[in-house]
């Protein structure tokens, strides 16, 4: 969390700082009638940069999963920057003249050229002003409604996943209308070329999410080869075989998966280590109402899908001695996979893992118990009926030297927030303790 509060901030801070340093002085002579100016032109260029940088979150790009600490984050970020941009995109409407003229304090550079070549571009653009004044209302209206839709977790996430694609297109809209308006003096500024790039980002990405989503995506090819439902978990585990397309994962990363084109992609955390030799996958999901309500059918035997990934950097890379896992309901998925992989590949790490639930299923139990011990893994379960709520007291109590080791958690995220406050105030590092937040809304 700490990487992409670094990130909304700073690249905030970032274009502000341009901003000013391109218009500090011209400011400081102006007065208060070119600050107002000035601030409606700021709020519009924060407005698009923002929804640029969350359109180029929205594609995945995976070599961006590293600065940011996984695509789990990065959606977060995405979110943050999807409704700033909103909200400063409705204070620039509020505050734009909206009198169909171009914006009060602008210049052109037709009449006092900075250059040639940038006074003809604003000449050009000109002849579009009331056009661009025309579709940034509407834009913005939309784009306010889409995003609720987005945050509204009751709307099912079918709904989401269809209208969340016009996004893209009030996008185009909104950076059309801030380009043929921007001030004629950024042109020749470096606030102004910045502008255009990113606007230019947004736009590549946009047209990235709708070459996806209507001629399709993802790695790889795949399979349904099996398929077990535990009925008391609600719960289904299946495997798939998969092409050549998909180039290998890491424990503890998840994909997306595409069945049926009508219901876009869904994540799901990878349950199975990877081999190259007989290229299987399997994933562990739970029911959870929509989608996921019709996981069986989704993934009957012989059934095709497309697998998108791997993403994620919840992969139990560290340099501790020791690790902590806690997996609280299906959250335990990504701890299945290590100790998969731990089976076969074992290390000197010692690790404890706690899987807290409140149903429970004794096959799924004792398929467990046979995952912890084959990976030499100390297993903790915990039933909520009989053994209450998991805290850190009765871990700091079980592993006396926790202090030397790093926490990894997968499961609802205010259960992990509190236990990682618990563990920091008690003095592990904050870098120590890993969480998966798998909210992709």
């Amino acid at each position: 969390m700490q990487r992409i509060k670094i990130g909304f901030v700073g690249f905030t801070a970032f274009i502000i700082a341009v901003w000013f340093l391109s218009r500090g002085t011209i400011l400081a002579a102006g007065g208060q009638q070119a600050w107002a100016a000035e601030f409606t032109q700021i709020t519009g260029i924060l407005s698009i940069a923002m929804m640029a940088f969350s359109n180029l979150l929205s594609i995945r790009p995976r070599w961006m999963e590293p600065s940011l600490d996984g695509l789990d984050k990065m959606y977060r970020l995405h979110k943050w920057l999807g409704i700033g941009g909103l909200g400063l995109g409705v204070l620039h409407w509020l505050t734009a003249s909206g009198d169909g003229r171009p914006p009060q304090g602008t210049t052109s550079l037709a009449a006092n050229p900075a250059t040639a070549a940038a006074g003809a571009l604003q000449t050009w653009l000109s002849q579009y002003h009331g056009l661009a004044h025309g579709v940034g209302q509407p834009a913005l209206f939309v784009l306010i409604a889409l995003v609720a839709v987005a945050l509204i977790k009751v709307i099912p996430y079918r709904l989401f996943a269809k209208t969340h694609i016009l996004v893209s297109i009030a996008f185009f809209l909104l950076a059309f209308h801030s380009v043929v308006l921007m001030k004629a003096a950024y042109w020749s500024q470096p606030i102004g070329w910045l502008t255009l790039a990113l606007t230019g980002i947004g736009v590549g990405a946009g047209l990235i999410s709708l070459y996806r989503y209507f001629l399709g995506g993802g790695t790889a090819k795949s399979t349904v080869i099996s398929a077990e439902y535990y009925p008391e978990l609600r719960v289904l585990e299946t495997n798939l075989h998969v092409d050549q397309g998909w180039p290998g994962h890491k424990p503890g990363q998840f994909a997306f998966v595409t069945t049926e084109r009508k219901e876009g992609a869904h994540p799901f955390t990878i349950a199975t280590d990877w081999d190259a030799a007989d290229r299987n996958i399997g994933f562990i999901a739970k029911e959870l109402g929509d989608h996921t309500a019709t996981l069986r059918e989704q993934f009957a035997h012989g059934k095709p899908a497309v697998i998108e990934g791997p993403f994620g950097n919840f992969t139990f890379d560290d340099d501790r001695p020791r690790q902590i896992w806690i997996g609280a309901g299906i959250g335990i998925t990504p701890f299945v996979a290590r100790m998969r992989k731990l089976s076969k590949e074992p290390d000197d790490k010692i690790v404890d893992l706690y899987h807290s639930t409140a149903d429970v299923s004794e096959l799924a139990l004792s398929k467990m118990r046979a995952d912890a011990a084959a990976a030499n893994v100390r297993l903790h379960i915990l039933l909520s009926s009989k053994d209450g709520r998991l805290d850190a007291p009765r871990i700091f109590s079980d592993v006396p030297d926790w202090k030397s080791a790093s926490v990894w958690f997968c499961g609802p995220t205010g259960f992990g927030a509190g236990l990682r406050k618990a563990f920091v105030s008690e003095g592990l590092s904050a870098r120590n303790f890993h969480q998966e937040i798998f909210e992709m809304r």
